[in-house]
């Protein structure tokens, strides 16, 4: 919310842009240590989407930030304040395309589902498929309306990631790790503000809203 209202996150105000850690070990002369303690602590922190940093880990390279927006989405476990699409999610998608794969190598074979040695009912299945295709598609139309009002690529679609995983800080030199979600469009600032609402529930309890049997009974 800090971020959308123009306010920055509170981090030290030294923060510098570091090339690629992997990198600076073996050319740039960095120690292990920082090299593996600063991406860790970057990875934490949107993995849980606290949203805390030390360095504009955006100016790391296309490789990192890459890997920091899927991780972005990924979020963490379920039961916890994080947002994100929660691991226990991945992993119940992971365990149905396995399954599918299977089935093809095996058509008449019977391969239950299971989920931490137990068996996972077809319900929870279906409602974790559909949470993860609602998720994408406002994924994608919130990104696709962010470059509507004529955000660069990296941007829109880290801006989109951060509210919907209400993580804070997205990535590049508008909306990264140093700057700030002032400079948006007021409609991109309405657009994202909707995206992050809708994360922060979950969004089927905001979706269910739109539903006319919900309002019949």
């Amino acid at each position: 919310m800090y971020y959308l209202l123009g306010k920055k996150a509170v981090h030290p105000p030294d923060i510098e842009s570091s090339p690629d850690h992997g990198w600076q070990v073996f050319e740039g002369g960095l120690a292990v240590g920082p090299a593996i303690h600063q991406p860790s602590f970057v990875v934490i922190s949107l993995l849980t989407t606290t949203g805390f940093v030390t360095e504009n880990h955006a100016a790391w390279g296309s490789f990192p930030v890459t890997i920091f927006l899927l991780v972005m989405l990924i979020g963490s476990c379920t039961g916890s304040t994080a947002g994100g699409v929660k691991v226990f999610r991945i992993q119940v998608l992971y365990a149905a395309a396995r399954l599918q794969i299977l089935r093809l190598f095996q058509p008449h074979g019977v391969f239950p589902l299971h989920y931490n040695h137990k068996p996972l009912p077809e319900a929870v299945l279906t409602s974790v498929m559909g949470f993860f295709f609602f998720y994408v598609f406002i994924y994608v139309v919130s990104a696709v309306g962010l470059s509507a009002f004529g955000l660069d690529p990296i941007t829109s679609l880290s801006a989109a990631a951060a509210t919907l995983a209400n993580v804070g800080p997205g990535m590049g030199e508008i909306v990264g790790p140093v700057g700030t979600y002032a400079p948006l469009p007021d409609g991109a600032k309405w657009l994202l503000s909707a995206t992050m609402l809708l994360g922060r529930l979950e969004l089927f309890p905001i979706l269910v809203l739109f539903a006319p049997a919900f309002w019949r009974t």
